[in-house]
């Protein structure tokens, strides 16, 4: 038996632990560690998948300092997935019509530099041609007990206040032995066959199986107010003739910012710092904003930035996801979203290996796929600080004077062709593809440009399988679910060798056959077979002549 402690942190609320310990073993199929956006997300993906587990949380479940609100396309499609999309639509405080507009300036009431016009969370699915749902802005204060409520809802086994303190694989019977301790029941022993660390970039699960990040640390540090400030919505809108979601000023090094958390009186405000340095909260808030207006901060911590990806996603029947894998900078929002892609194809996978149509080997593939995803996603991160740091402040740009017009227009080409990238990113968000995946079927196409700013649908495997618009708001991509789905767009094919051969093999698989000339189009081919988390991992304009090797390799069972 193969064994790990977790680096216990500080008890619950300040109190010793409860020293009482139940012996009644408890079994579960998962155990997910750490109960953020990318553990609520594992949960609501087994849940969807008909997979019991254990969420642990060592919290409450409170998110104390409001981050990350910025949720990609491709993320609400998982959640349109779950049958949650409307639901997170209708609950989100944020204002629904309010535009996600992106502003620089000089400096707070002094002169507007850039405008990049943005959209509502009501116009994001309209507006999108590629999504039946479009990027949604959410304020983790609310996604994280959203999603929790969801989990809730389908029955899942979520436990609060709980903490992992250790697990031992046992390599006779094939499952983990975890340890855990409540806050009010004491300790107790959950066994189960697979355990997900979502447990943060001070991952205890990681540590436990001594896997390193590979990368850069530090890359650059910064000091963050969470504050109230009835009236400074007003002020930046004014400024920018808009209503403002983000500013960024140019008054000093520090390059201060300001993000709306609730669309009204509730602000996130970052500065860069030269190291990590607890200052005065009031103070830099001041320095930002002045002293005119009355404000009360809520919260405030430093932070680094990184630029690291774990060297391996799994030990055994452990697996690693979200920032227990990869931390980067905060630029473009790629954090909780890259670790939610994470959470869907690790959970659709331990699904099919739980439900007996894959062979183990197939969560090989969970590493094989996400891993390159994290370093391309950190990179891009890591691209656009560089490049916001080429911005730099200039006196010049606040006098009125032909000098102060002239450095005005300048800057703004320069904001517009250095900054514009982190926002409009429509290829990170649903252009990327699984490549050189053990358990894709390539066709010998050329593989199209990787842009992050620029996404072309392609049905090409590997790749997410586009959305076509059916008409009376739904989507192609409500056509998938938690199996195989074979999308026909040629009437006069027979399909039914083809999927006879996968369901022998027990591999849950339907056929949907479009006759709208929109789909042909979007699908480029005859037949696109397409995996239960929506990419594409076969297709032709025929039945494949040796039907069962194509479902021997996207199963895993090739991998045998």
């Amino acid at each position: 038996m193969r064994s790990a402690s977790i680096v216990k942190p500080p008890a619950i609320g300040g109190h010793e632990p409860v020293s009482n310990v139940q012996t009644d073993e408890i079994h579960t199929a998962v155990v997910i560690v750490g109960g953020g956006p990318v553990g609520l997300c594992l949960a609501n993906e087994l849940a969807y998948q008909g997979v019991d587990y254990i969420l642990l949380e060592q919290g409450e479940g409170r998110v104390y300092f409001p981050a990350g609100e910025n949720f990609f396309s491709r993320t609400m499609e998982h959640l349109r997935r779950w049958g949650i999309a409307d639901d997170f639509r209708r609950g989100n405080e944020f204002p629904p019509e309010m535009p996600r507009n992106i502003g620089f300036c000089t400096h707070i009431g002094g002169k507007p530099l850039a405008f990049f016009g943005g959209t509502s969370n009501a116009g994001a699915p309209r507006e999108d041609p590629y999504s039946p749902e479009g990027g949604f802005f959410y304020p983790k204060k609310g996604f994280d007990p959203a999603l929790r409520q969801a989990a809730e809802a389908k029955g899942g086994d979520l436990r609060y206040r709980t903490r992992l303190l250790s697990f031992s694989e046992d390599e006779v019977t094939g499952t983990i032995a975890c340890v855990v301790e409540d806050a009010s029941k004491g300790q107790y022993q959950i066994r189960c066959r697979w355990l997900a660390g979502c447990d943060g970039a001070r991952s205890g699960v990681r540590k436990a199986l001594g896997i390193h990040y590979n990368g850069t640390f530090g890359d650059g540090f910064n000091f963050a107010v969470y504050l109230k400030c009835p009236g400074l919505g007003n002020i930046l809108n004014e400024m920018f003739g808009h209503p403002m979601a983000q500013v960024h000023t140019l008054f000093d090094e520090r390059r201060a910012y300001l993000t709306s958390v609730d669309g009204r009186d509730e602000w996130r405000l970052s500065i860069y710092t030269k190291k990590i340095d607890d200052q005065v909260p009031e103070d830099v808030v001041r320095s930002v904003i002045g002293d005119d207006l009355p404000f009360e901060v809520l919260q405030a911590q430093p932070w680094a930035g990184h630029r690291v990806v774990a060297e391996h996603y799994r030990k055994g029947r452990v697996f690693l996801a979200g920032d227990a894998v990869h931390l980067r900078w905060p630029k473009g929002g790629f954090g909780a979203n890259t670790g939610i892609g994470d959470a869907v194809d690790l959970g659709w996978k331990i699904a099919a290996v739980e439900n007996g149509w894959a062979p183990v080997k197939l969560l090989d593939t969970y590493e094989t796929e996400r891993r390159p995803i994290a370093i391309r996603n950190t990179n891009e991160a890591a691209n656009n600080r560089v490049l916001d740091h080429m911005i730099q402040p200039d006196p010049v740009l606040d006098e009125d004077s032909p000098a102060g017009e002239a450095a005005r227009l300048s800057m703004n080409e320069r904001l517009f062709a250095l900054r514009l990238r982190e926002f409009v990113t429509p290829g990170i968000q649903l252009g990327y593809r699984y490549r050189n995946s053990p358990i894709i079927v390539p066709d010998g196409t050329l593989e199209g440009p990787d842009d992050h700013m620029v996404y072309i649908p392609t049905t090409r495997p590997g790749a997410r399988a586009p959305h076509v618009d059916l008409g009376g708001g739904t989507s192609i991509l409500d056509d998938f679910g938690s199996g195989y789905t074979l999308v026909v767009t040629d009437p006069e094919i027979e399909t039914e060798s083809f999927l006879e051969a996968g369901r022998t093999l027990g591999i849950p698989v339907t056929a949907k056959r479009f006759a709208d000339d929109s789909v042909r189009r979007g699908y480029e081919v005859a037949l696109v077979l397409v995996r239960p988390d929506g990419h594409v991992c076969w297709r032709g304009e025929a039945p494949p002549e040796d039907a069962d090797a194509v479902w021997e390799v996207v199963s895993g069972r090739r991998l045998q």
